[in-house]
């Protein structure tokens, strides 16, 4: 596992200790500590708000995900790799990584 992969994460909900099996994109591995952003395939009912916080995933069979998905920027989340599963879908296409890079100098998500 490496930055800017995608893989499996256990991730919980924001106002719960349950949590989901879910892709997620890494930022950073530090030790057993790992920064990610969710990966989500809802977006339509979304409001406008957080719709321009969602990185669409064109290349997204490519990328190893098996449906439309959007790469959720609106916060980082660490977690111990403890919670993940070591199994790699995949990494975005050149295409989707210079999109996403360009996508983030145009917000104003911060990666520390």
């Amino acid at each position: 596992m490496e930055e800017f992969d995608i893989i499996i994460a256990k991730v919980p909900f924001e106002d719960s200790e349950d949590y989901k099996w879910r892709p997620v994109f890494i930022l950073s591995v530090n030790g057993k500590a790992i920064k990610f952003l969710r990966i989500t395939t809802k977006y339509d009912k979304k409001s406008d708000y957080i719709k321009n916080k969602y990185f669409e995933i064109i290349d997204y069979i490519e990328a190893g995900l098996n449906r439309q998905s959007w790469i959720d920027t609106f916060k980082a989340y660490q977690l111990n790799d403890e919670n993940f599963k070591i199994h790699v879908l995949g990494k975005l296409t050149e295409r989707d990584f210079e999109r996403f890079i360009t996508f983030l100098s145009d917000t104003d998500f911060l990666l520390n």
